[in-house]
C-alpha cells in the first residue's frame, strides 16, 4: 500500500537518475545509469507528520530519503510509540521488510519536511540481481541501522533515564546535516526524545530542563544547542556526580 499523498515525477517518466543523489550514496557509488538505478523510481515529497509506510502495509518497494528526517518507530504497550531509529539523507527505509518479503512490522513518519525517492520492489529486484555488490554495500547500511538499534537494547537494559537522554542527545547532535554544519543542535520535539529514549513527555521535560539550568544545553528558537558536550559525555557514560 502506498502511503504518499502525491508523487513528483520528472518529464522523462521518473527523475533523471545520472545526476541524482544516489548515484553519490554509499551504497550506488558507481555512478549507475537511470536505467541501472530503477526506470520507475518517483521522487516524493512529504509533509510534517506524513506517513511514508504505515505497519501493516504491503512492501510494493524502498524509499531512499533525499533531505529530511524519517522517523521509523513501532507501538508498544498502551499503544505507547518507541522510535527506533531516524532516518536521513542517504540512509534506505524499507529494506529489511523488503528482503523478508512481508508486510512493514513498523511505521515511518516524516519529522520535518522530506524528499524521498521510491523504488518499486521489481525495479530493486532487477538492480540488485544486475548489480551483486550494490546488494553487499545495502547490507551494510542495514547493519549499521541494527547495530545502532542493538546498542539502544543494551542501553535500555543498562542505563538511567538521563544517562540515556544524554547519549540520544549526542547521536543526535553528532549526525550532522552537511559537511559544512558546525553547530552542534537538536531539532527534535520532546515528544519525538521521549519516543527515542522510551520514556514519558513530562520525564524528559524534567531532564532536559535540568540540563539547560546547568548550561549543558540551551534554547534557541526552540532548538536544542549543545554547550557543553564533555558533560553531556560524561552523563552518558555514567560518570555525572
Amino acid at each position: 500500500m502506498d502511503t504518499a499523498k502525491g508523487a513528483i515525477v520528472s518529464k522523462g517518466g521518473s527523475p533523471c537518475c545520472a545526476n541524482c543523489w544516489l548515484s553519490n550514496f554509499s551504497g550506488l557509488k558507481s555512478r549507475l545509469s537511470q536505467s541501472e538505478i530503477a526506470t520507475n523510481k518517483q521522487e516524493k515529497e512529504y509533509n510534517k507528520g506524513e506517513y511514508l509506510v504505515k505497519t501493516g502495509d504491503q512492501v510494493s518497494g524502498v524509499y531512499c530519503i533525499k533531505s529530511g528526517i524519517v522517523k521509523v518507530s513501532k507501538k508498544g504497550n498502551r499503544k505507547r510509540e518507541f522510535i527506533l531509529w531516524t532516518a536521513r539523507s542517504g540512509d534506505v527505509v524499507g529494506l529489511n521488510s523488503f528482503i523478508n518479503d512481508k508486510t512493514f512490522s513498523f511505521s515511518a513518519s516524516a519529522m520535518n519536511k522530506v524528499n524521498a525517492c521510491f523504488i518499486p520492489a521489481s525495479d530493486l529486484k532487477l538492480l540488485l540481481n544486475n548489480k551483486p555488490m550494490v546488494f553487499v554495500q545495502l547490507m551494510q547500511k542495514l547493519c549499521v541501522k541494527l547495530d545502532f538499534v542493538e546498542q539502544r537494547i543494551t542501553s535500555i537494559s543498562r542505563k538511567s533515564i538521563k544517562e540515556q537522554c544524554a547519549e540520544i542527545l549526542i547521536s543526535i547532535a553528532s549526525q550532522k546535516q552537511s559537511e559544512n554544519d558546525k553547530n552542534m543542535y537538536i531539532n527534535y520535539s520532546i515528544n519525538d526524545l521521549a519516543c527515542l529514549v522510551g520514556t514519558t513527555k513530562n520525564y524528559m521535560y524534567k531532564v532536559l530542563l535540568e540540563f539547560t539550568d546547568r548550561k549543558i544545553l540551551s534554547v534557541h528558537n526552540r532548538v536544542l544547542i549543545v554547550n557543553n558536550m564533555n558533560a553531556l559525555s560524561s552523563i552518558a557514560m555514567g560518570n555525572d556526580k
